[in-house]
């Protein structure tokens, strides 16, 4: 190969090399900027294929898609001074590339640590505002809300957007985890028996009526039955008297065997000297003598 040859080799290869340097392309899943001697000359680039200065210029990628961090923090402080251990993970995107290169100068691992230490202060400072009861109760949905609003304002320092903030789990030491429960237990069991109480007093009250009520009906009842009872009584001596007026031997006969009957039962066996006067219809002579 002639020198000639070997310089048009190396023209074409150095032609080549420049129009692929003078040329980049941005996918849907990508934000671009471009840098010149350090500041940025280009940003936001509509997918496609684009052109820039060769050599002079850099082109920075960045993931457009919605991204996560995790993290835990092994020692978290109540208000009371307990520990806790928390889980979370963040879900993120950059919402503007220009800050974004500026505060990271486009690189990924300095932005997760920024927004680590940004999220974490934030978890810290709110729990730090609560008991351990309030962090594991009705307050973990305020905790998180208002985590996301603060780190969201730091964010946007960053040209990042916070799409949501998230507590994965949060785990007590096991001394303080069984004296909140055993607190909790108790609160429950307080409830519990005021709630009992108030039954047992609604129940006492119940059947304090229904007992008065009861008496009551009893007692009405009673003078209903004796007021009837009284008229029976009343009617039975009128039809008495008729009865005697009409005959008074037949009633007085009526009157004796009745008073037989019930006083002496089938299996009764009586030895009576029958000399009296309730027993002159068993002596005839007595009943003659009576008759006279």
């Amino acid at each position: 190969m002639s020198a000639k040859q070997i310089v048009a080799l190396i023209v074409v290869v150095i032609a080549a090399y420049v129009a692929y340097d003078s040329m980049f392309v941005v996918t849907p899943r990508q934000r671009v900027v471009v840098v010149q001697m350090g500041e940025i000359v280009g940003a936001d680039y509509d997918p496609g294929l684009h052109f820039k200065m060769p050599f002079i210029q850099r082109v920075y990628r960045f993931d457009r898609r919605v991204m996560t961090l995790t993290g835990d923090i092994d020692r978290v402080l109540t208000s009371e001074n307990k520990n806790l251990s928390v889980d979370y993970f963040v879900k993120w995107k950059i919402a503007d590339p220009v800050k974004y290169y500026l505060s990271t100068h486009g690189n990924a691992d300095r932005a997760r640590s920024l927004l680590t230490e940004s999220v974490e202060n934030d978890i810290l400072a709110e729990f730090s505002k609560r008991t351990i009861r309030q962090a594991v109760g009705d307050d973990r949905n305020e905790i998180v809300a208002a985590v996301q609003v603060q780190v969201n304002q730091a964010a946007k320092q960053l040209g990042i957007d916070i799409k949501d903030v998230r507590i994965m789990k949060l785990d007590l030491p096991e001394k303080v985890s069984d004296t909140v429960y055993e607190r909790m237990r108790s609160e429950r069991q307080e409830v519990i028996r005021t709630l009992r109480a108030q039954g047992d007093a609604a129940a006492k009250e119940i059947r304090s009526d229904a007992e008065r009520e009861r008496t009551v009906i009893l007692a009405k009842a009673y003078n209903q039955a004796e007021s009837t009872r009284g008229e029976g009584d009343a009617q039975a001596a009128k039809i008495y008297a008729d009865a005697y007026q009409k005959d008074a031997d037949f009633y007085s006969f009526y009157r004796s065997m009745q008073l037989y009957r019930d006083s002496i039962g089938d299996d009764d066996f009586l030895l009576l000297k029958p000399d009296g006067k309730l027993f002159q219809y068993f002596n005839p002579a007595l009943a003659a003598g009576a008759g006279k």
